[in-house]
């Protein structure tokens, strides 16, 4: 047995000898296992079992409040009740009744582990947790593993409140942060035999999670009682002295205070972690990461244990869709940075690094939208497909920041097959063209719209020539990335440079077919020495092969010239003209179309489609001469506009009303006396 050390001293008061047989272990945990990259997990460690010293303290109870009483005068909830109470021995709620999920204003670690509430027993026990299995208890001896376990034992004993002045039971708050006390009152309670009364209160302490029970007044000296506090296995305990399921306690106005236990931990690898040391700690790691923790009890016995954090794959994969919503992000920017994404799938969006002389900070509302292919958006320039706009709630334009968006090979790609045709130089074609680096352009709208046309600040232009600005490629996830500095947010749109006019200037090119071969002229202006002209051909209008080369001195560029391609493909063919000058500058003409037709007609196109309130022009090409029979009508089949032509050999263009039409869809069907109707779609706006 533990001996007192003498009256004026402090008395210590030691563990079961059960604790000492078992092995000192650590568990570890994270909130979340697999997180986001750039995101956060906590990492908790729980090490037991652990001990508790006991202490003898000066006696100090707190007084009552008067406030959130369970129990009082023989009766449950007297006032307003606060939590009613649960029964689980369904006999009485005089007795063996608890009450459930009573609100911790901390959170209180006990045996290792965190607690936010606590439950509390007529029987004289506060339980941690918001619950336990049993309400009950008394002739229990620490440590046991009879219930009630995971208990604080103010008084353990046979208690009832089925007398007219049963006691009361009350918790309140007391003091401030940092010396926050969570207090639990047994006031004038009864004992069910051998009368008497006890008065004992329960004290949780804020940080050091020490434990006080001051005993007032306790009457009963026949019922075994117990005062101590105990693990959730009941294998570990530590009972106040004399006070070990013993019947006559013997004194009153006695404190005893427990203290935890004190285990170190250590985390590693520092990678990715806010602290190295304690009981929880961030982990923000930046590839998987497994993390060992190493705890040390205060007998020096060493327990390790391991976490591991995945990064989810999907962080690697860009967010968005073509064609698809947009996504957006809305979320605070941490100052070492911040990834945006699309937090349905993890999907990356953008990176914010706050910098510069007014670093951002608060919300940002990060959005992206992918169009199906690259398109001019209402302008002269042609826009990637996938375009960003930044959004800070606060000083939106001023803020400062380096950002990186990220972008797909496929999606330059898609850009550049209509680069040269919107008079515009090529994206990078693969992650070494050097050339193509150079010729991007990160375009800044300033203010806020939704397409380049509609901004309501100015516009700035970032390329790989601007100070801080990086275009690089990231071969382990397949995606460029471009770092911007910049200085107040909002849309983001990537294009290139636009092709420099060359001295070689096209007056015309056209083609017309003669029998089953097309004859393609045209004609330039030439300030240089010499030009050279490429007739390109495409049986797509996408992928253009070369059909011809010329190179001509300056007086032969100015004459006509005239080209026939003898043998054209099946069906429709498409014509450009390259035109390159002695410094290698070019530039394309216009596309002429033209398709092999030695008898009967095809239906080419019509144009413009969408069309406004303007008419359209209707291209065929016809083999012969033909009366042809053109209707429009609405696709339940009313005829709108019907009209008969004379169309001759090659490519003849029609024009159309269309200007009276009602905005909606309709069909242009055209046929003659020998040949099979060919229809088309028109949307009119």
């Amino acid at each position: 047995m533990c001996k007192p050390l003498g009256l004026l001293l402090p008395i210590l008061f030691c563990l079961s000898n059960n604790f000492f047989g078992q092995s000192f272990s650590v568990t570890a945990s994270a909130t979340n296992s697999t997180v986001c990259l750039g995101n956060s997990t906590t990492l908790t460690a729980t090490a037991s079992p652990l001990s508790y010293t006991g202490t003898v303290i000066p006696y100090n109870p707190i007084p009552s409040m008067g406030i959130n009483i369970l129990c009082s005068a023989g009766g449950l909830d007297p006032v307003t009740p606060i939590i009613p109470a649960v029964n689980p021995s369904g006999v009485n709620f005089l007795d063996d009744s608890r009450w459930d999920n009573i609100d911790l204003p901390f959170t209180f670690s006990y045996f290792g582990t965190d607690y936010s509430k606590v439950c509390i027993s007529t029987n004289g026990w506060v339980g941690l947790g918001g619950t336990t299995s049993t309400a009950t208890g008394f002739g229990q001896t620490v440590p046991s593993a009879s219930i009630a376990n995971n208990v604080i034992f103010g008084m353990l004993g046979d208690l009832t409140f089925k007398t007219a002045s049963g006691g009361t039971i009350e918790y309140f708050t007391d003091g401030s942060y940092p010396n926050l006390k969570f207090v639990v009152l047994f006031s004038g309670i009864h004992f069910i035999s051998g009368g008497g009364t006890g008065d004992v209160e329960i004290i949780l302490n804020y940080g050091s999670n020490t434990i006080e029970i001051h005993t007032s007044s306790i009457t009963n000296t026949t019922l075994a009682k117990t005062q101590g506090i105990e693990n959730s296995t009941g294998t570990v305990g530590v009972a106040s002295p004399g006070k070990n399921n013993v019947a006559n306690w013997g004194a009153s106005s006695s404190a005893y205070l427990y203290t935890p236990e004190t285990v170190t931990y250590s985390w590693s690898p520092a990678t990715g972690l806010n602290s190295t040391t304690g009981k929880t700690v961030t982990a923000t790691p930046t590839s998987t990461t497994t993390y060992t923790v190493t705890a040390t009890n205060a007998a020096s016995v060493v327990a390790t244990n391991t976490v591991t954090v995945t990064i989810n794959p999907a962080s690697h994969t860009l967010a968005g869709t073509p064609g698809g919503a947009s996504i957006a992000h809305f979320i605070s920017v941490d100052p070492s940075g911040t990834y945006y994404r699309d937090m349905s799938n993890c999907n990356l969006i953008a990176y914010v690094l706050p910098a510069g002389i007014n670093p951002v900070s608060n919300s940002i509302n990060t959005s992206l939208k992918i169009d199906n292919n690259a398109t001019k958006r209402g302008t002269s320039d042609l826009y990637l497909s996938r375009k960003y706009d930044l959004e800070p709630i606060v000083n939106a334009a001023t803020s400062t920041a380096t950002i990186t968006l990220y972008y797909l090979q496929s999606e330059f790609n898609d850009f550049n097959i209509r680069a040269t045709d919107s008079g515009h130089t090529l994206l990078p074609t693969g992650p070494t063209d050097a050339i193509g680096i150079n010729k991007l352009v990160v375009r800044q709208f300033h203010g806020t719209g939704t397409n380049p046309g509609n901004y309501t600040g100015s516009v700035q232009d970032f390329t790989s020539a601007v100070s801080g600005c990086t275009v690089s490629w990231n071969a382990s996830f397949s995606r460029w990335e471009i770092v911007l500095p910049i200085t107040g947010f909002s849309g983001f749109y990537l294009t290139s440079a636009k092709i420099a006019p060359v001295p070689v200037r096209l007056q015309y090119f056209k083609g017309i077919q003669i029998g089953n071969q097309h004859l393609l002229s045209w004609k330039s202006e030439c300030t240089g020495a010499k030009a050279s002209f490429e007739l390109q051909r495409s049986g797509d209008g996408i992928h253009f092969t070369s059909l011809a080369n010329f190179t001509v001195t300056q007086e032969r560029c100015l004459q006509p010239f005239d080209q026939i391609d003898q043998n054209p493909l099946p069906g429709i063919n498409y014509y450009r003209l390259k035109s390159i000058d002695v410094d290698g500058k070019f530039d394309l003409s216009n596309i002429v179309t033209l398709s092999t037709k030695s008898r009967g007609f095809n239906l080419l196109t019509v144009s413009p489609n969408p069309v406004g309130r303007e008419n359209v022009y209707l291209k065929v090409n016809a083999g012969d001469k033909a009366e042809m029979n053109i209707i429009v009508s609405d696709f339940s089949g009313r005829i709108m506009n019907k009209q008969i032509v004379q169309v001759n050999t090659g490519i003849n263009a029609i024009l159309l009303q269309t200007a009276n039409l009602s905005t909606g869809a309709y069909q242009v069907t055209v046929f003659t006396a020998n040949e099979e109707p060919q229809a088309i779609r028109l949307i009119k706006q």
